[in-house]
């Protein structure tokens, strides 16, 4: 094979990515990032050296975008300057001239007829990808010979550092000489008063439907090929130019200090006296050709990626490390650009398509059968559905579209050419058609066609001239099918004022996050990374068949392998960003008149063929454990969503809907509540609209419908519901009862409001009363007409959380307040008793006065009263009886949540969950810490495989918002849920094992920025139709309704669980440990089953211990003995339970750097004494 066909086969070889990569944005050493978007004013700053990231103009959609083009010429080099290719003026490269480049020939370059030509690509280019919305034409200056500024190429693109000369200084050097160039350059052209000469005398147009652009063409060849097929290891001239796209930022480069230009400098462009421009804000620069070095390259490509960046499209690989993030499938991304050897750019990927308005997307959401199937027609054709989007979480979804090399359904490429004898001629030329079967265009370079005897011919389709049109703008592709691809909306908005869509994300976050990216069908995620050849040389993959579907691979000692499905597992996969689960399937169905295609990429050879056809069938599917089926989530409800703020409801009596389902009200956090069906409809007329910035250029704004139950009181506190009633508490305003009754098909309600100056806790709703506290009273509500009783709480109290502790049938309430100050409600008695705090024993434990504290009750050790447990937000956790005595269970002690109280920074305030989490028929308090999930027992000792740890990679903080205990395995143990701000929501097991079975779903969506956005979700059985309870995630603006199909029957209300956020709509944060089986009975032995010190080795002076007791003991004393035997620290405790105990922070910080036996000696109940012993390292 020639080297125009192996190079055809994978046209970005080498050089180009080493190319891009060397030249451009960051040095390699220089980059140091520490999140995404850390540092985008050093990006700005430094981006320009290269310029194949241009930074987002104002972007226009127009019907006609008029293009002045300016042949630019340099200083005649005498002799030739060996660092540049050329002598400086056009056609001048002595290899053009030897190697007789076929296509995009010398000779006639310079002439204005002979650019009309590529123009007229870029016209049939952009008619077709626009659907015909969009016409390209063009105007070559000067009307005679080309301008010539007075300086050589290298006078602008020096190639070497001066003496003591930095880097960074170098840099700046070269872009300012750049821009130089191009200040040179548009002053040549703006000398002449002739509108034949001069592109800025030309009036503007006057319709709101045309633009102008401009664009410079220099003499000389684009550096992109520099060394030809042998890449940057032939590269010799490095003074050649790169093709740059001009915009707003880099005009700040030109030195107002050089006395010859006088640059008058102005960050909004280069102003023009006496034009009708007034301002040069943008501008295109392209090179004369891109053939250098015996390589045949064509600059098609270049031209119709500048227009698309004037238009508004932004660059889709990762212009910080300059490699390809979507290969041959999008022309924005070079390696699509560039492919066919630049001469046959690809289509814009589907994205930016919708993007720019010119193909319509239709979204589909699950169906009541889970399935559905939709005939996507070929990219660009406009003869059907030409994009599917199927929404994955909140901000992130899958496009789907067909992208076929050939036209319809033909087989077959249709080139056509201005031959070379014409390209100078102004009109009545040539034009030339010639077809190719699809798998064999790269034979369009070749000068012979060899058999497989090796008996050649002359090939008498070689193109030459000058290509205008071709029959299928997809033809560059290395194969046909079904694209898949993912979109991040938030990295989108985050990057597109810069100009992108995906960057390096530095060496944390590196290419995890992405704006755009191909779901590589074959689960080899190999577009964009670094391969090595067999000569040791960088090598890239730009994409390949196995990345579509369908397609089939057939080794030679391997059997034939058909891939027709993306699935939501494998490397491959429907996840989000975050790795959430979707359970969606998107499949590919071969039709009946789908015709096979080789493979063209010199990666995969040809052992991959796809299935090609103009309209394929693709089913998405989605899993039972997925989002609910006959729903539109995930749904955009237009404010952010509140924590505790949502409650699932029977419907009121009398209505005509809702059969069979509950209905659902949500607060948002500026109070708003609003009400929507169990499938996410509307259930009520919308009252109002919001309006959020679109992410397209055809589209300012995307409204959303609000289905308001009132107007906003203000910030809202909280939110509890009792039958078809509704409680919220507001800031500054008080307690609101919103009812709910029937209007037939929809809702109505009825709201009232109770005055309260500073609430702070609530509402809890017990037994037909609600509970509010302010910071001097406790109030009880009736629910039926919200009279009050009011009970001082007692001096200086500032009560922070509530939870119901009852006694029996009183419905006693225990609240819990700053410096975990306690406070006791006796319903009885009708008075509120202040509960002496538990001391704290150890020394600097922790500072409760920077902490602040939740509470919540039940009966954790099965004896029949409540208990309180008490948590901190940095860690503080305690318990104590819920009665007058407040005797101490456990004392206080320390666990890892929030910051500790070291610095004020991160207070972790998500409330407790109780359940039986591991079935032993006694609650354990279930809470988050800094990246770890607890279930601690009722000695307050952590249970066998807690803590847990939630991820391995970024840690999870600042989780705010309850976990819920319920089962969603059906092994009819619960399973411990816990949603983080990253979107993602966990499952954990009894044995600290994450569920990775459907889990982690895709519940929210993540957001980098300063506001933490917690996610607040509940599971309930809201739909009798759908088996298993629905679990319902809100996060920001959106809701997302998954179907939790695995769970047992029942789930939710299983004695065990905790499945809505505070135990249920009334929020009491109480567990009914009554409702839970009697725990079996355990047979008292006088023995230690378990003694451990952690950490171990103890680093800091401060160890702990846990021991296990087969029997209660009176007395425990734990000893530590140096190496020679001796007593170093003894520590005497008092009674101890049966079951799991824990000694917290011993100082031991008197004690060298060395290995100690530790002795546990025990005094059981019995009589009996025993000890036990452990060895453990301290670490001065």
């Amino acid at each position: 094979m020639k080297s125009g066909a192996f190079l055809f086969r994978n046209p970005i070889k080498k050089w180009a990515s080493e190319s891009y990569a060397e030249l451009a944005f960051f040095p390699k050493n220089r980059i140091v990032y520490g999140f995404l978007f850390c540092n985008f004013t050093f990006m700005k700053k430094h981006l320009f050296l290269l310029a194949l990231l241009a930074f987002f103009t104002s972007s226009f959609a127009v019907d006609t975008l008029e293009i002045f083009a300016l042949r630019v010429q340099f200083k005649q080099e005498s002799p030739d300057n060996s660092l540049t290719t050329g002598t400086g003026r056009f056609d001048s490269d002595s290899d053009t001239s030897n190697a007789n480049y076929s296509l995009d020939p010398s000779g006639h370059r310079a002439s204005a007829a002979y650019w009309q030509k590529h123009f007229e690509f870029a016209k049939n280019y952009y008619k077709a990808v626009s659907n015909g919305n969009l016409v390209i034409t063009a105007r070559i200056f000067p009307s005679g010979e080309p301008y010539t500024v007075n300086h050589y190429i290298i006078d602008y693109n020096r190639t070497s550092k001066k003496k003591g000369e930095k880097t960074a200084e170098f840099d700046e050097a070269r872009s300012r000489d750049y821009m130089n160039f191009i200040w040179d350059a548009v002053t040549e052209a703006n000398r002449s008063n002739d509108t034949l000469d001069n592109p800025f005398k030309v009036p503007q147009p006057k319709s709101s439907n045309k633009k102008r652009a401009y664009m410079i063409i220099h003499a000389g060849a684009s550096r992109l090929v520099d060394g030809g097929s042998m890449g940057t290891n032939n590269a010799d001239t490095p003074g050649d130019f790169m093709d740059v796209y001009v915009v707003q930022d880099y005009w700040s480069y030109l030195d107002t200090a050089d006395s010859e230009r006088k640059c008058a400098k102005d960050i909004r462009g280069m102003i023009l006296p006496g034009s009708t421009l007034d301002t040069l804000k943008t501008i295109m620069v392209t090179s004369e050709t891109a053939s250098q070095d015996g390589l045949n390259w064509g600059i098609n490509g270049v031209i119709v990626n500048q227009i698309g960046r004037e238009l508004g499209m932004p660059n889709t690989y990762d212009v910080v490390k300059g490699i390809s993030r979507l290969g041959y499938f999008d022309l924005m991304d070079f390696a699509g650009y560039n492919a066919g050897n630049g001469f046959f750019p690809v289509l814009p990927s589907a994205w930016v398509r919708s993007y720019m308005g010119w193909a319509k997307v239709q979204t589909v959401y699950p169906p009541d059968s889970k399935s559905l199937t939709r005939n996507i027609v070929a990219a660009g054709s406009g003869e059907g559905t030409e994009i599917v989007k199927v929404p994955l979480a909140a901000n992130e979804y899958l496009l789907i579209e067909n992208r076929e090399r050939s036209a319809g359904d033909s087989a077959k490429i249709a080139v056509s050419y201005v031959p070379a004898s014409d390209v100078a001629a102004e009109s009545d030329y040539e034009v030339v058609t010639k077809v190719y079967p699809v798998d064999s265009l790269y034979t369009a370079f070749e000068d012979s066609i060899c058999d497989e005897k090796g008996k050649c011919v002359k090939n008498r389709k070689k193109l030459s001239g000058v290509i205008v049109d071709v029959s299928s703008f997809d033809a560059g592709l290395p194969a046909s099918g079904i694209a898949v691809w993912k979109v991040n909306d938030w990295y989108l908005r985050e990057a597109l004022p810069y100009g992108v869509t995906n960057f390096w994300g530095g060496d944390t976050l590196r290419d995890h996050q992405y704006g755009l990216m191909l779901t590589e069908a074959d689960g080899v995620l190999s577009i964009g990374k670094t391969f090595k050849n067999a000569l040791g040389q960088d090598a890239y993959d730009y994409g390949s068949g196995a990345d579509l579907i369908p397609h089939w691979r057939k080794g030679k000692n391997s059997p034939k392998d058909t891939v027709w499905s993306i699935k939501p597992s494998g490397y491959g996969n429907t996840k989000t960003t975050m790795g959430g689960h979707t359970g969606i399937t998107v499949t590919a169905k071969k039709t009946k008149n789908a015709h096979m295609e080789k493979n063209a990429n010199a990666f995969m050879g040809d052992s991959v063929f796809n299935f090609a056809a103009s309209s394929i069938p693709v089913t998405i599917s989605w899993a039972s454990h997925a989002l609910i089926p006959g729903s539109l989530f995930p749904k955009n409800v237009g404010l952010n969503a509140s924590v505790r703020g949502a409650v699932a409801l029977d419907y009121p009596e009398g209505m005509s809907v809702g059969a069979g389902e509950k209905l659902i009200v949500f607060g948002s956090e500026d109070g708003t509540l609003q009400a929507m069906s169990a499938f996410g409809q509307p259930l009520q007329e919308s009252d109002t609209t919001v309006w959020t910035r679109a992410l397209s250029l055809a589209d300012s704004v995307d409204s959303v419908a609000l289905y308001r139950l009132g107007s906003s009181l203000g910030k809202l506190l909280g939110v509890a519901a009792s039958g078809d009633t509704v409680y919220s508490l507001h800031q500054n305003k008080g307690l609101a009862q919103t009812v709910l009754s029937s209007a037939i098909d929809q809702i109505q309600f009825d709201r009232k409001l109770a005055g309260i100056a500073n609430p702070l806790v609530g509402p809890m709703v017990w037994n037909a009363s609600v509970f509010v506290a302010d910071n001097e009273n406790l109030y009880r509500y009736k629910s039926t007409n919200l009279s009050k009783d009011a009970f001082a709480l007692p001096e200086n109290f500032e009560p922070q959380d509530m939870a119901l502790c009852p006694d029996g049938d009183l419905a006693n309430v225990a609240l819990v307040g700053k410096n975990a100050e306690l406070a006791l409600y006796k319903a009885e008695e009708g008075r509120i008793q202040k509960l002496p705090s538990p001391k704290i024993r150890a020394k600097n434990l922790f500072d409760i006065k920077k902490q602040s504290f939740r509470i919540a009750c039940s009966d954790f050790d099965r004896d029949g009263k409540s208990e309180m447990f008490i948590l901190g937000s940095r860690g503080y956790a305690a318990m104590v009886r819920a009665d007058d005595s407040a005797s101490v269970v456990f004392a206080p002690r320390s666990f890892k949540r929030g910051n500790d109280g070291v610095v004020d920074f991160y207070d972790e305030t998500s409330p407790i969950a109780i359940g039986d989490v591991n079935g032993d028929g006694y609650p354990e308090a279930v809470f988050l810490g800094n990246n770890l999930v607890y279930a601690v027992d009722r000695s307050g000792v952590v249970i066998s495989g807690f803590p847990i740890r939630i991820t391995k990679n970024t840690p999870e903080t600042s989780f705010l918002s309850d976990p819920l205990i319920v089962d969603v395995t059906g092994d009819s143990l619960p399973e411990i849920l816990v949603g983080t701000n990253g979107g993602v929501l966990h499952a954990f097991n009894s044995n600290g094992k994450s569920v990775t079975d459907g889990f982690p779903i895709s519940a929210g969506n993540f957001e980098y920025g300063e506001t933490v956005h917690p996610m607040a979700f509940f599971v309930a059985k809201t739909i009798d139709s759908v088996s298993g309870p629905q679990l319902y995630a809100f996060q920001r603006r959106f809701v997302t309704g998954y179907n939790l199909a695995k769970s047992s029957a029942l789930a939710e209300t299983d004695a065990k669980a905790w499945s809505v956020p505070g135990s249920g709509n009334g929020r009491t944060n109480y567990f009914d440990a009554s409702k839970l089986p009697e725990p079996a009975e355990v047979k008292a032995v006088a023995k230690i089953e378990e003694f451990f010190v952690y950490p171990n080795p103890v680093r800091g002076g401060i160890a702990n211990a846990r021991f296990s007791l087969g029997m209660s003991a009176k007395s425990v004393t734990i000893e530590f003995y140096d190496i020679s035997g001796r007593l170093v620290f003894s520590k005497k405790l008092g009674k101890a339970n049966q079951g799991n105990n824990q000694i917290d922070q011993m100082d031991i910080s008197h004690l060298g750097s060395d290995v100690y036996s530790v002795r546990l000696k025990v005094n059981f109940d019995s009589g009996k004494k025993k000890e036990k012993f452990y060895r453990v390292g301290v670490v001065r």
